[in-house]
This record gives C-alpha cells, sequence and structure tokens, in this order.
C-alpha cells in the first residue's frame, strides 16, 4: 500500500495526454528574480533556487507552445539541473552576450526506423543507495547522499528499457551523435522529445535524469523501440512497469529491508507472489562489491509483449524466457557512503 500511495502522488498511473513540450535553441535572459522549479506542476524548488536578473541562462525549451514555463539550465542546482522558469520572468534570444561553458548540443537528425515497435525487451532497475556507493561524486548521488532524494531511498529506479536481442542499439542515430554517447558529453546529446508530465515523473523516477542519463538511454535503446508515440511513448511505458514493481509486494522486500541483507531467491519469490508464479524465474538480480560487502545493486525483468497500460506486467513476465539468478543475494543499501 505504501508504495501505491508513492506511485499515485508520483502520478505514475496518469494516462491522460499532455501537451507536448516544444524544444528552443539559445538562452533565456532573465528580468527578475523568479523561483526555478524542479517541477513547475508540483512547484517544487530543492535548494530554493532563484534566477539572477540580467544572467544568461540556457535554454531547453518551452511546456508547450504559447505556454507559460521555460525550461532552463541552472548549473549547480541540486537534484536537477534543468529547471521551469515563468515566462514572464526573461526573455529568450537566440544569441546572448555572455555565454555559458557548455558546448553546443549536437543537431545531427535521427532519423525514426520503420518496423514493428519491440516486443522483447529488458527493463533494468537500481537501487540507487548501492550505485551510489561507486559513483559518489555524481551529481544525483551527491544530492542522494546530503538527502535532497528521499523517494529516491524507497523505491526501485529506473535505469532503461532495453529492446533485445542484445546489441540492439543507436537505430538512426547518426555516427556523429554516437560518438558523442559517454557519460561527460550526455548533456550533447539530442534532447529526447517528452512532454513535461513525463519529464517531471521521469526526474523523480529516474535519479540519472539530473546526468542526462535519459538523454543517453534515448538515443542507445528508446531509439529501436520504435513505438508510435516516439521517446515519449517509450518512457511513458518505462514509467508505468517501474510503478508497478514499486506499488507491489518487490517494492515492499526492498523498501522493509533497507540495511539488511535480502536473498535472490526472496527476490524471485516476491516477483511470483506480487505477478504469477514462475514470473520470478525471469528476473535477474546484480550485485557489485563494496570493500567487503555485497550489496543488491539492480534487477532486470525479461518481458515478452507489447507493452500497453492495459498489459499487466506478469503477463509480459511469463510470456519471456526464463533466465539464470545472478547474484544470490545481498544488503539493500541504505542511502549515505557507508
Amino acid at each position: 500500500m505504501r508504495f501505491l500511495l508513492i506511485c499515485l502522488a508520483l502520478g505514475l498511473f496518469n494516462s491522460v495526454p499532455a501537451s507536448a513540450f516544444e524544444r528552443l535553441e539559445g538562452y533565456f535572459i532573465a528580468t527578475e528574480t523568479c523561483e526555478a522549479f524542479q517541477s513547475k506542476n508540483k512547484q517544487t524548488n530543492p535548494g530554493n533556487i532563484t534566477t539572477a536578473p540580467d544572467t544568461a541562462y540556457r535554454m531547453l525549451g518551452i511546456n508547450k507552445p504559447g505556454g507559460d514555463y521555460f525550461q532552463v539550465v541552472i548549473e549547480d542546482a541540486p537534484v536537477t539541473a534543468s529547471r521551469w522558469v515563468s515566462t514572464g520572468c526573461g526573455l529568450h534570444v537566440v544569441e546572448a552576450g555572455t555565454r555559458t561553458t557548455q558546448p553546443d548540443v549536437v543537431e545531427d537528425v535521427i532519423i525514426p526506423q520503420d518496423g514493428p515497435e519491440s516486443t522483447d525487451n529488458l527493463l533494468t532497475l537500481s537501487w540507487q543507495p548501492a550505485f551510489c556507493e561507486i559513483r559518489s561524486g555524481k551529481k544525483e548521488c551527491r544530492d542522494l547522499n546530503n538527502g535532497l532524494l528521499p523517494h529516491t531511498t524507497m523505491q526501485m529506479s529506473i535505469h532503461g528499457l532495453w529492446p533485445q536481442p542484445n546489441g540492439n542499439y543507436y537505430c538512426g542515430v547518426p555516427k556523429s551523435v554516437k560518438n558523442l554517447d559517454s557519460p561527460d558529453n550526455w548533456h550533447r546529446l539530442p534532447a529526447p522529445e517528452i512532454d513535461t508530465e513525463t519529464a517531471d515523473e521521469l526526474a523523480a523516477l529516474m535519479p540519472g535524469f539530473a546526468s542526462f542519463l535519459h538523454h543517453h538511454e534515448w538515443i542507445k535503446h528508446g531509439t529501436c523501440y520504435r513505438g508510435a508515440g516516439g521517446a515519449d511513448e517509450f518512457y511513458d511505458d518505462t514509467l508505468y512497469l517501474t510503478g508497478l514493481v514499486n506499488a507491489s509486494g518487490v517494492g515492499e522486500l526492498f523498501f522493509n529491508n533497507i540495511g539488511e541483507e535480502i536473498a535472490g531467491a526472496q527476490i524471485r519469490a516476491a516477483f511470483d507472489k506480487a505477478f504469477g508464479e514462475g514470473s520470478g524465474d525471469r528476473v535477474q538480480i546484480k550485485c557489485l562489491q563494496d570493500g567487503n560487502r555485497k550489496l543488491v545493486n539492480e534487477i532486470w525483468l525479461n518481458l515478452k509483449g507489447r507493452i500497453t497500460p492495459e498489459t499487466g506486467l506478469g503477463e509480459l513476465l511469463l510470456a519471456a524466457d526464463t533466465t539464470g539468478m545472478g547474484c544470490s543475494g545481498g544488503i539493500v543499501d541504505p542511502a549515505g557512503t557507508q
């Protein structure tokens, strides 16, 4: 029930279509001191960030054509550098007197690929505190370890949804874009075209959003998903499946055992109970070593079938091939470096 409430609060089961985000080039020149929101809908502002008058910020876009919020980049803002600022707080210009130190975003066109939507997929979910034990310098990990991402310590986080077979990457992606796909350059990759509600939900369930992981996942994996709705459908489907896991006994197993060791067999049994006998045989557990501690790091779910808001996760799991357990178990790491 706890996880159902979390997912409902985050709006993960909202299927109402939203107005499309419109990407804009250039800069936002602030003319007033205004709040810069992580989520414009919830009016959340980690760090109480405000714009500084007469300052140029790199422009990402507007919430919809003729909309009322610009999305801009405010470097070093906690949780995410992508912030929403009222359009009444400044001007959109193509060129500014001051330039940011960020290299320009690559604009090469990604060519959508013909063919049916992927029905053979791997959903990869992370336990973020474990990841942040070995990546403590990343922005999202600094925020988590400083107590700014409490929701991330209560649920599985999105790593990605990967069309199979393994190696099915970069569909229709030009070489110039592919060559940029390294963590230091993810901010330069073309941004996925997703609506503002999807972006808000993704920022909550994919902490790596702060490091532009969503750019990388779309370019490498999402372009091979071939959903008719493009990046927005790809991420809506990912959010839907992740919400089902977190709202189930699987989510409760992790939440109720923070700081304790759980067995791989327990995780698989939780899937069997929540999604049908045998579904756990389609789940592989990944662990990492942190000194003398073994930590549960990720769970990988084999899925077969078309993903829709009406498709049950058990149906997708039971239609897929079985897999080895992988890691036999480890500690559910608490937030903060141990």
